[in-house]
């Protein structure tokens, strides 16, 4: 399918263009700013992007594209919520919707050749303040500015049927998605623990997660019986204030500080009239129609955006009934037991009390803080957050990018440094910056890529690069990596240095790849290589590793290496195991990080990490 879109590069532009290029459409985007939208979507390397240049909302030679178009989706408009508003700006409002659809629509009828549908944004403002009644598609509009607005805008896209041309009209709710919008501004106050209901908080709001609306767009493109209205929001509305309440849950923050009308309306002039309206508004349609809402519901919708739970198979284990004590004992009142072997070796005597108390906690995330079946449990959050309280830093160390880490620092609640990709990243996870980077040249990624695709080219390949990544395709049977930044051809990508190239295939062409890699760069010490499973390798600099990161950690906060502990478990750990003051294995580890530790605890959960801090720690201050 060709698709040309306007308002590609805003928030739920973005999240289209790369759904629609991972379902191989060929994308037409009109952007007023034609040299950002081609960074931002690697056009000059990718032969589905095509960029042009032109201001929707003013007739030009842009308008010729969408003659070959199978579907036109328009959503360009100014930011409702941008700038604080007066007559210029609601004025800027109503015509970069009314002109530019205007636009959109003189295209269509002008084309040859045209698009079997108009998918046109619009808003639930439609219907303006509607109270505790439910409203669905065929409720009669509202009557004040935004709804007079929207109005207008419907009329411009309805022309659009007498030029033969299917038209659906999305109207909008508040769309969450952690990388921008409305739910970025709402979690700001919270982490400041300054999060509440805004005004009464007795309207409703009728939101909906971003993976839905790219869900119900793709319905709009494909089910030809799908025009007018459509009601883009989830099946559940709430309240402000049980949406504060849950948003507040989810990021383990209260939600007891009420905005009141007065103070809104002081900090954002008259929009603050809208932002407590009242509109329960209900997806009828789309339930007709037998959509499945993939988060119908708030809280797991929160969850998989900003809290715990950052994807579907990560989950929280409630060990809430094991209290400190048993723990740190085994039982209540019972003195601590001997660290295990687990056949390691000859048995391990207690350690020797630290001469001071640690002040650093280092622990592998993949293997050691996480169970075996990648939970988190309770007791071990528990544990965490008491050696962070009792003045020892928590320092997590792991394979992951930082995007994958963000709902462990949430849950431990803990603001130190990561160690991402093995060593290769310290993430300051407050500030979203790199304290430290080690990147691979572009270059080297790029001859290591070849390599990797000459002996398979059907290999998925992810260049990752801080806190983003990016691939030429996505290949569905390989859920380790989701949301790429950008689609597009790998060269692209290459221009500047690289954190890490990962690649994904079949253990027996992923087996002749890393023997390829191994012989060809490893052996000659141009980089670092990592093969935690039979079907991934990871490609770093050559320097990389995470004893060394931990060390620059531990130097930056003025710890002495006899202040430092590690919990591990895994091979890429040892560095970290040999450097450290006090090195404790979990009872799942290698037999050469329990070579090197200097005790080993049960497993990887309270009976073990937490068990750990606790004796090693907790017990010594």
């Amino acid at each position: 399918m060709q698709v040309l879109i306007t308002g590609a590069t805003g928030l739920i532009g973005r999240r289209l263009v790369l759904d629609r290029l991972e379902r191989d459409d060929q994308v037409v985007i009109v952007s007023r700013d034609a040299a950002r939208a081609g960074r931002l979507f690697a056009a000059a390397a990718n032969q589905r992007v095509t960029v042009i240049g032109g201001n929707p909302a003013v007739p030009g030679p842009w308008q010729d594209a969408v003659n070959g178009c199978d579907a036109v989706i328009h959503l360009a408009g100014a930011g409702i919520a941008d700038r604080r508003w007066n007559t210029a700006y609601k004025k800027v409002l109503l015509d970069s919707r009314i002109d530019s659809t205007h636009q959109v629509v003189e295209a269509i009828d002008a084309a040859v050749d045209r698009p079997g549908v108009l998918i046109n944004a619009s808003a639930v403002g439609y219907y303006g303040d509607t109270a505790d009644q439910t409203v669905d598609e065929g409720a009669a509009p509202g009557d004040d500015f935004l709804a007079k607005l929207t109005v207008r805008w419907e009329e411009q896209a309805h022309r659009a049927r007498s030029a033969g041309v299917r038209v659906v009209r999305l109207r909008f709710g508040i769309v969450l998605d952690e990388r921008g919008g409305a739910l970025a501004k709402m979690i700001t106050p919270f982490r400041l623990m300054l999060g509440g209901p805004l005004g009464s908080g007795r309207q409703y709001m009728p939101w909906i997660h971003w993976r839905d609306v790219v869900g119900l767009i793709d319905l709009a493109l494909k089910d030809r019986e799908l025009s007018g209205p459509v009601n883009v929001v989830a099946p559940e509305p709430v309240t402000n204030r049980t949406f504060a309440r849950t948003l507040g849950s989810v990021l383990r923050r209260p939600a007891l500080v009420p905005t009141p009308r007065f103070a809104l309306r002081l900090a954002i002039g008259e929009f603050a009239k809208y932002v407590t309206m009242s509109q329960r508004v209900a997806p009828a349609k789309a339930e007709r129609l037998g959509y499945r809402f993939l988060y119908p519901e708030l809280r797991p919708a929160l969850d998989s955006l900003v809290g715990l739970r950052r994807r579907s198979n990560l989950e929280i284990v409630d060990r809430s009934s094991i209290s400190p004590t048993t723990v740190a004992s085994g039982a209540p009142g019972a003195p601590p037991e001997p660290p295990r072997t687990d056949g390691a070796g000859p048995a391990r005597t207690e350690p020797s009390k630290p001469q001071s108390p640690m002040r650093l906690l280092a622990i592998d995330v993949d293997g050691t803080l996480l169970r075996s079946d990648a939970r988190l449990s309770q007791g071990v959050v528990q544990a965490c957050r008491a050696a962070e309280r009792a003045g020892c830093v928590v320092v997590l160390a792991t394979a992951r990018g930082p995007r994958m880490t963000s709902w462990i620092i949430q849950a431990l609640d803990i603001t130190a440094p990561t160690i991402n990709y093995n060593g290769a990243l310290i993430w300051n996870p407050l500030d979203n910056v790199a304290q430290f980077h080690e990147p691979l040249s572009g270059e080297l990624a790029g001859r290591i890529i070849a390599e990797a695709r000459s002996i398979d080219p059907q290999i998925m390949v992810a260049i990752e690069v801080l806190d983003r990544w990016f691939t030429d395709r996505i290949d569905r049977q390989f859920d380790q990596l989701t949301d790429p930044d950008a689609i597009a051809p790998l060269r692209s990508f290459l221009s500047d240095p690289v954190t890490r190239v990962t690649l994904l295939g079949m253990p027996e062409p992923i087996q002749r790849i890393l023997g390829s890699i191994r012989e060809k760069y490893w052996q000659k010490r141009e980089v670092a290589l990592f093969n935690p499973d039979p079907q991934v390798i990871q490609v770093t600099h050559r320097l990389v590793d995470k004893g060394i990161a931990l060390q620059r950690v531990a130097q930056r906060m003025g710890a002495d290496r006899e202040e430092v502990m590690v919990i591990a478990d895994a091979d890429n750990d040892l560095g970290m195991m040999e450097w450290a003051g006090l090195a404790v294995a979990v009872g799942n580890a290698t037999d050469q990080v329990k070579q090197l530790a200097d005790a080993v605890v049960p497993s990887n959960d309270d009976q073990g990490v937490a068990r750990a801090i606790h004796r090693y720690i907790l017990t010594r201050r």
